[in-house]
């Protein structure tokens, strides 16, 4: 029930929706099935009695009609409000996945592969809406109905009324033991389709030294293997269904059919009339069905909060923003210099940084540099608040623990080794360094940037997965546009000239120098001899430490 009662703020947002849809549809289907099978019992009496002439038959035919058009058209609004409020609840629970992934902290993200994540965002938030919408009402529905029908036939006949009780009872026993096994094999389904999309993914990432190295067929071997693997999971569920099928979906059709020639021989040994016969005939269809619609809601339950638990490992992650703004000062800095006291950090049982000390003046360029692996991009991590570690750092003799991260993150502008191009233009993708900056703001931190085109055809030009339009060094150019526009106090360059040329570089370079003259505190991590010459002082890490 943990599912249900996380899922439950989603019905408080909409409850409106949520009660007519579920209660309209139980009600005014039961109502509409119970007056179909009394006014045909009238019917059948009327004929058979001879008590009417046919004028009198055809109006209460045709009132009759006009009652169930309009039960009927009540019964599907319940339904389209119910689809309603699916839809509604699924949207909120993307949202509300997405936003837990671009707010957590990063070490919860590295814990996940992206085959991981698409699988959920895509399979698992559709079936776990599903728990308050469609699994509710499949509960619901049944109980509302089937407790009129109950009524109905117990009213008509008490022996047929039992019997149709007991038989009900046995159709949800059975399907209640395929309930845990059906379980185990859709969490062995999702496993499957998680490993299918990341071999999938990673084709699709290395399609280009997939082509050139000639390794299409082992891409292909891992792929089909999955595929391979997907298919028995999927059909074993096929063959588990195909049992159920041949079980209590078998007796519950049995059943349908058993209480009618039942009712029948009752009839003939003239303990009950013919039309009371019809009437039992049409309500025990319609209860044994929703008595089976009940066992299998269930089930698909018990399959959705399989779904839900791994969608709600992700939305219990915390808000780093929220988490670092309890108790924080908030105090501004009293100047932008970057103190390292006794830093150390890792990763599990790896310790990368050991002991890091040193200061970043404002006005002051800092070369890093090292081997990779050597713990320069943990180091500025740990600035940013990206990474958890032990010991202190300051910026401007504020503990960088104690400022807000909204606030830290407004002082710091950081273009990655990687550059994080995004699929839109040129021009969004520069504009996210500050999303209040004029046209000529943006132009002009393109222009400092090395950015000598400044067209509207190049502005305007869609970047696609990964940045695919652009050359690297024109990445690596978009990204230093992008921080240079946030104008902030202190910069942080990753990598900044490893894809130029000497003329982009030198370009690069020279705005680096104008951000030191300006007073701005930057740290440069790079590999090129040829960018140390700007560099103030030259910090190596070996061995996570600082020489």
């Amino acid at each position: 029930m943990k599912a249900l009662f996380f899922m439950m703020k989603y019905i408080h947002r909409h409850w409106k929706l949520w009660v007519c849809g579920i209660f309209a549809p139980a009600f005014f289907s039961m109502a509409t099935n119970i007056y179909f099978a009394s006014r045909l019992q009238t019917y059948v009496m009327m004929i058979t009695e001879q008590r009417a002439s046919l004028q009198e038959i055809s109006k209460m035919l045709m009132f009759t009609l006009v009652v169930l058009m309009l039960l009927s058209c009540v019964d599907n609004i319940g339904v389209y409000v119910l689809s309603l409020f699916h839809t509604s609840t699924e949207n909120e629970l993307r949202y509300d996945f997405y936003t837990s992934l671009t707010c957590t902290p990063l070490k919860n993200l590295q814990k996940l592969s992206h085959g991981e994540l698409i699988t959920r965002y895509n399979t698992d938030i559709e079936q776990s809406a599903q728990i308050v919408s469609y699994d509710i009402w499949g509960v619901i529905y049944p109980l509302i109905a089937g407790t009129g029908y109950m009524t109905a036939v117990l009213l008509a006949d008490l022996r047929i009324g039992f019997i149709m009780l007991l038989l009900g009872t046995i159709v949800i026993v059975l399907n209640f033991i395929f309930v845990h096994r059906i379980k185990r094999a859709q969490a062995e389904i999702l496993q499957a389709k998680e490993t299918y999309t990341s071999n999938c993914s990673d084709a699709i990432r290395g399609k280009m030294s997939l082509r050139q190295y000639s390794a299409q067929w082992i891409m292909s071997k891992k792929i089909g293997e999955a595929a391979n693997q997907l298919y028995k999971k999927e059909y074993g569920a096929v063959k588990l269904e195909a049992l159920k099928l041949l079980t209590s979906d078998a007796l519950a059709n049995g059943c349908i059919y058993l209480l009618t020639p039942l009712a029948c021989i009752m009839a003939a040994c003239g303990y009950i009339g013919v039309p009371v016969v019809l009437f039992i005939h049409q309500i025990c269809r319609c209860f044994i069905q929703y008595t089976q619609n009940f066992a299998t809601s269930f089930i698909h339950y018990s399959e959705h909060s399989l779904s839900f638990e791994r969608v709600s490992s992700i939305l219990s992650f915390k808000n780093e923003l929220t988490e670092r703004s309890v108790n924080r000062c908030g105090n501004i800095p009293k100047n932008f210099a970057v103190k390292f006291e006794n830093v150390c950090a890792g990763y599990e049982n790896h310790q990368v940084l050991k002991d890091v000390s040193f200061t970043a003046f404002s006005g002051e360029c800092i070369c890093i540099i090292g081997e990779s692996g050597s713990g320069k991009s943990t180091l500025v991590k740990s600035l940013m608040q990206m990474t958890d570690y032990q010991g202190k750092i300051y910026i401007g003799g504020e503990d960088c623990k104690n400022i807000p991260l909204h606030m830290l993150r407004e002082y710091i502008a950081f273009s990655p080794e990687h550059n994080d191009i995004f699929p839109t233009t040129v021009y969004d993708n520069i504009r996210y360094g500050n999303l209040n900056a004029t046209k000529s703001e943006i132009s002009y931190a393109a222009e400092m940037a090395g950015i000598t085109t400044h067209s509207e055809e190049f502005f305007r030009r869609n970047l696609g997965e990964n940045g695919e339009q652009l050359s690297g060094g024109q990445k690596q150019k978009v990204s230093i546009a992008r921080a240079l526009l946030k104008k902030a106090p202190i910069y942080i360059f990753d990598e900044p000239t490893a894809a130029l040329d000497a003329e982009s570089e030198s370009k690069i370079l020279n705005t680096i120098l104008t951000l030191k003259q300006e007073g701005k505190c930057i740290l440069l991590i790079t590999h090129k001899a040829s960018t140390l010459r700007i560099a103030d002082r030259v910090l190596r890490i070996e061995d996570g430490k600082v020489l």
